[in-house]
């Protein structure tokens, strides 16, 4: 943990709560955090409450870990993008097909706390932009990116799916090879979407 002398607030590295919720959960188990041995029975652990303290507190650390970390101020983000091929490679990629809100979620999981978020709205308008995704009329009136002939050839493809009400829908999914292609092209998107946002506020 650091201080932001600019701000004054406190900045939190992901290394440190992980190991911080590794301890506190496994003290809650009983566990001894430093080697995984069992604690002897009895002693201040042995309190029902104190190891429900425990597991909250862990539990508070695992939400910080999913959704991207938190400061006790809200960062402005006013941070510029800009990755290195080095922070590029701490980028999550999975070999099986995901959509394209995790994988601007695995995108944004490794900015710092102040840098501009990359959007998978962002994503979606530049790969419209390059001719990979294409607006389509869908049955019920709605209107959908989906992949075209270049977009497959990418990697993103189109399957279909079925929502929990039984409503038949489709929805791109991005292989590894389109995930890497994307984090490839990381400044040419945020330079797109500079780009727009621009335009519409002329």
């Amino acid at each position: 943990m650091n201080q932001n002398e600019k701000t004054n607030s406190m900045v939190f590295e992901r290394e440190d709560v992980f190991t911080a919720q590794k301890y506190l959960r496994n003290l809650a188990c009983g566990r001894n955090p430093l080697d995984g041995q069992d604690l002897p029975e009895g002693g201040v652990l042995a309190d029902e409450m104190l190891r429900r303290a425990l597991h909250l507190s862990a539990d508070l650390l695992d939400a910080w870990l999913d959704n991207g970390g938190f400061n006790r101020r809200q960062p402005s983000r006013t941070r510029p993008f800009e990755l290195s091929a080095d922070e590029r490679e701490k980028i999550a990629i999975s070999k099986d097909g995901i959509g394209i809100t995790t994988l601007a979620a695995n995108i944004n999981q490794v900015l710092p706390y102040d840098m501009q978020r990359v959007p998978f709205t962002a994503i979606s308008n530049w790969l419209v932009n390059i001719g990979a995704l294409t607006w389509e009329e869908q049955e019920d009136g709605t209107r959908q990116r989906l992949a075209t002939e270049l977009g497959e050839e990418m990697g993103v493809k189109v399957s279909e799916r079925r929502s929990v009400d039984g409503r038949k829908y489709k929805q791109n999914r991005y292989s590894a090879k389109a995930q890497r292609f994307i984090i490839d092209n990381l400044d040419g998107i945020m330079e797109f979407r500079a780009a727009e946002k621009e335009s519409a506020a002329k």
